[in-house]
């Protein structure tokens, strides 16, 4: 038997909320390197260790603004981790595929009104090339958070390893669509 595997980086795509995320960490910076300043002019020279450590501070929080996401597909398990600069990864969720109750691209396909988890993976490809991937939705049952919904941007390789695991109604569906 043969595995079907496929595996995916896309980077997070920024919105307005991460660009006021990087102006406060320059802001907080910025502000505690003025009163620093200011306290050494005050007569407290310890005060030159602040300015280095918001500095480096915000340079890490900045590094963190950083994410990634990684799809990987095995044998009808659908993983994504999150990655946050380059150096912290943590699993975001786990689900079989013929679980899915709805699959198929954002625009196209009927969401349901209930209350649910929702997770959201969408990127632009970090493969070099525009390879068609386009934000796609899921719904399912989870062990753990119950009724979810997924965002996400699946390349058609990672679609192509997620096909055969879809419930047979699923795939009649994504046929005729």
């Amino acid at each position: 038997m043969t595995d079907h595997f496929a595996e995916q980086l896309v980077k997070k795509y920024h919105d307005p909320k991460d660009d006021l995320k990087r102006a406060a960490i320059i802001g907080g910076a910025v502000a505690v390197t003025l009163a620093s300043v200011l306290m050494v002019l005050g007569g407290f020279p310890l005060a030159l260790i602040l300015p280095v450590c918001a500095i480096w501070l915000a340079v890490y929080l900045f590094r963190l603004q950083n994410v990634e996401y990684e799809y990987s597909c095995t044998n009808g398990t659908l993983d994504i981790d999150k990655i946050l600069g380059q150096t912290r990864r943590r699993s975001m969720l786990s689900v079989e595929v013929s679980s899915f109750t709805v699959f198929g691209k954002a625009e196209e396909v009927t969401e349901s009104d209930k209350d649910m988890t929702t997770f959201s993976a969408m990127g632009e490809s970090l493969m070099g090339e525009d390879d068609g991937s386009e934000t796609y939705y899921a719904e399912f049952e989870h062990p753990e958070h119950g009724s979810c919904c997924l965002y996400f941007s699946p390349d058609q390789a990672l679609r192509d390893a997620i096909e055969p695991f879809l419930s047979r109604e699923l795939r009649a569906q994504r046929r005729y669509a």
